[in-house]
Order: structure tokens, then C-alpha cells, then sequence
């Protein structure tokens, strides 16, 4: 992974990023119930366990990083961690792919949301996700399109990967 530098004005985005933090302060037993346990918060990262709150006894099924380094001019970075430690983990330790089904009755298409590149350092792929908007394969869909759509928000993140992380356990 390469280096990130902050070159956006690091009072605005830790104003950016204490905002995204209040939204979810304000809905955190929301997010306990769905499974979603914040795990650190260190400016400018914030680390998630994902658990299956409908098993018995609930199961964690992976961890993030979310990193708002030059957030909003980037979107935030998710990349997965391990859930005890919080250190990066690689594509093979990785026990879920956060599946998305496409197509319509008949013809639906599991798309496995969880990439990786040479570096076998997973991402998760969808947009308003750094990682998605920065792969050559979605050099089509520019991050500045979706900026102010509500993608790349904190809420908006952690209800994709509860929804495709956890809900299919």
C-alpha cells in the first residue's frame, strides 16, 4: 500500500470527521443491534467489528479500518483488520466476501464485494469507497460524482457492510 499524505487542511477534515462521528454517536444502539461495534476511534481512523446478531451465540465475521485521511475530497478508505489486534489482514485470512446479488428473479448474479490486488491486501468495492473509486476499473465513476449523494459517509458505510457482511451468515 502506498504512503498517504494529508494535503487537505487538517482542521477541516477532522471537523469532516468529527461530524460523521456524531452521526453515528447518535445512532449507536442502532448499530449494536445490527451487529456494528466500534472498537477504536483515533483520528483519522475509526475501527468496526461486524458481528451476525442473528446467531446464537453472535459470531464477529471481520473488522474494518475506515480512514478519513483528506476526507471529503477523498472518500474514506475501509480496509479489513483483524478484529482483536486491529492489524491489516491479507486476502486469505479473509472468511466472508460480502456478497452482492445483481440481476432480477431468474437471473441473479452473486458479485463477491471483498477485492484484492497483486498485494492480496483486501478492499472492500463498492462506491463511495476509496479503493472502488481509485481502481482502474471504475476510472468511469469518479468519487467527486458522488460526493455529495451520501456515499462515503460513515452511516451510509456501516450499513453496506452490515447489510453484505453480515446479514448472509
Amino acid at each position: 500500500m502506498s504512503e498517504v499524505y494529508q494535503f487537505v487542511d487538517e482542521v477541516v477534515t477532522r471537523r469532516k470527521f468529527e461530524k460523521e462521528w456524531a452521526q453515528f454517536e447518535a445512532t449507536r444502539e442502532h448499530y449494536r443491534r445490527e451487529g456494528v461495534f466500534l472498537l477504536q476511534k483515533e483520528y483519522p481512523d475509526l475501527y468496526f467489528a461486524f458481528a451476525a446478531p442473528h446467531l446464537s451465540p453472535q459470531a464477529i465475521v471481520f473488522a474494518t479500518r475506515i480512514n478519513f485521511t483528506n476526507y471529503d475530497i477523498w472518500a474514506p478508505s475501509v480496509r479489513f483488520v483483524d478484529a482483536l489486534t486491529l492489524q491489516p489482514i491479507l486476502a486469505p485470512q479473509m472468511q466472508t466476501q460480502l456478497v452482492r446479488n445483481l440481476g432480477g428473479e431468474g437471473n441473479v448474479r452473486p458479485q463477491p464485494l471483498v477485492q484484492a490486488q497483486r498485494d492480496q491486501v483486501p478492499f472492500v468495492c463498492f462506491a463511495g469507497v476509496r479503493e472502488y473509486h481509485e481502481h482502474g476499473r471504475h476510472k468511469d465513476d469518479p468519487w467527486l460524482m458522488h460526493r455529495g449523494r451520501g456515499e462515503g459517509r460513515l452511516c451510509f458505510l456501516l450499513d453496506n457492510l452490515a447489510l453484505y457482511g453480515t446479514s448472509a451468515v
